[in-house]
């Protein structure tokens, strides 16, 4: 039997942060799109999406003021399918009545835009595949079983639009802890109409092997070329004297909770792995990153780590002077708050979506998948991973006018013997 999903839902923890930085700038929006082997009927997937937003009925909110908070109010509206733009993971004024997400098509691709205020990779991944999958089976596909793939007529529960970090961790933890702010490539922004991409596209196979040979998972690995190449970037920029040895080079690795705490939460519920180091004494070889990364993932993931960043946001929500603070007041404090802890601590971000496995009868239907993570004007480059099908993806997106990063990471791919094929979306290459 489903649960009844109130009126009104309070957004989750991290979504509070959210709220608080979305613009035109830092649109918050990130986007999972997917093609199939035939062009897409509208009216069908309209059809649809009628029928699968009745097991999502905590996506079909508008997001309402209150004195003291931001809260989601559900609605019977239904979302209107968009076509699809050029330019994507563009603003939406919520302000305006506007849903936390668009559904766009173009040809035989379906795109989710969705917003870190409603949900996460996972919980975006979900709503899209279960759309898809009605879809397929109005055109008479038998879609197989997955966890990810809700269907017409599934419960829903309290668990699923309930904040996970509040029911599963305490309130209590240790004093926030200032880090030093890291090194960040500096480029002229481009304009905040436009969002640029750069998806490399490897073979899962072979990049796989060179991880094992380097004793790295394959996070890791990937997180070692990405963190080689910022290091590369922060010797020219010294050498050049645009920046100061002494500053941390650290990334942000967001990984999805649900592996180690297993719940039904759709909404945000990820812990952000911090590995640094610092180059004052010399540059690291590639393999000394490896084990550097390593070993920092290691001791977050089995220590207290994760349940004490995570108990500290609680503990400053639950404050009871910080919740009888008018909301206009709470979101100044929490863009204070995002720019001491967040925007200034990372020099790349690296989110890594793993590897997507379907059930059979779908898996024939969908070709392909593009990921690309919400934008961000610091460090101004967002970087989705993710595999399907056999190959792996590195997926950029770029609000700089330049493609430094890009170039010196496809530089580095080249030096340890990795193929790759690139495909561009940015003015002046396709």
């Amino acid at each position: 039997m489903s649960a009844i999903v109130p009126r009104l839902i309070p957004v989750d923890n991290a979504a509070q942060i959210f709220v608080s930085i979305n613009s035109k700038k830092e649109t918050t929006m990130s986007r999972i799109a997917l093609s199939l082997k035939q062009p897409i009927d509208k009216n069908q997937l309209n059809e649809a999406l009628k029928r699968i937003i009745k097991v999502f009925p905590f996506f079909q909110v508008y997001l309402k003021k209150q004195f003291f908070n931001y809260i989601f109010e559900r609605t019977e509206d239904l979302p209107i399918i968009e076509n699809d733009t050029k330019w994507t993971n563009r603003y939406i004024n919520f302000n305006e009545n506007k849903f936390p997400f668009r559904i766009k098509v173009h040809d035989n691709s379906i795109a989710l835009e969705l917003s870190h205020i409603l949900s996460d990779g996972y919980g975006t991944l979900s709503f899209l595949l279960s759309l898809t999958a009605e879809y397929l089976r109005i055109s008479n596909y038998d879609i197989g079983e997955s966890v990810l793939i809700k269907k017409p007529g599934d419960d829903t529960t309290d668990e699923e639009w309930e904040c996970a970090f509040r029911n599963i961790f305490p309130k209590k933890g240790p004093a926030l802890k200032m880090n030093p702010p890291a090194y960040i490539p500096k480029a002229e922004m481009i304009s905040v109409d436009k969002y640029y991409s750069t998806r490399i596209i490897m073979n899962l196979d072979e990049v796989r092997k060179k991880a094992r040979k380097g004793n790295a998972t394959l996070n890791v690995y990937m997180a070692a070329i990405y963190a080689f190449v910022l290091q590369d970037m922060f010797l020219e920029d010294i050498a050049d004297g645009k920046e100061k040895s002494k500053l941390p080079i650290r990334l942000q690795i967001p990984v999805n909770l649900r592996k180690d705490y297993p719940t039904r939460s759709l909404r945000n519920f990820s812990y952000l792995y911090s590995p640094s180091f610092n180059i004052t004494n010399g540059a690291y070889s590639f393999q000394e990153l490896i084990e550097n990364i390593s070993m920092d993932i290691r001791h977050e993931r089995h220590s207290e780590s994760i349940k004490n960043q995570i108990s500290r946001n609680l503990r400053a929500e639950s404050n009871l002077l910080f919740r009888i603070l008018p909301r206009a007041v709470k979101q100044l404090l929490f863009r204070v708050f995002y720019h001491l802890f967040a925007r200034s601590q990372y020099s790349g971000v690296l989110t890594n979506m793993g590897d997507i496995k379907l059930p059979p009868q779908m898996e024939e239907a969908i070709v392909s998948f593009d990921i690309i993570p919400c934008n961000s004007p610091v460090p101004g480059r967002n970087t989705a991973l993710f595999s399907y099908k056999g190959k792996l993806e590195m997926n950029i997106g770029s609000s700089c006018d330049n493609l430094r990063l890009e170039n010196k990471i496809m530089e580095q791919l080249k030096k340890l013997s990795i193929d790759y094929e690139v495909v561009y979306k940015r003015d002046g290459l396709y």
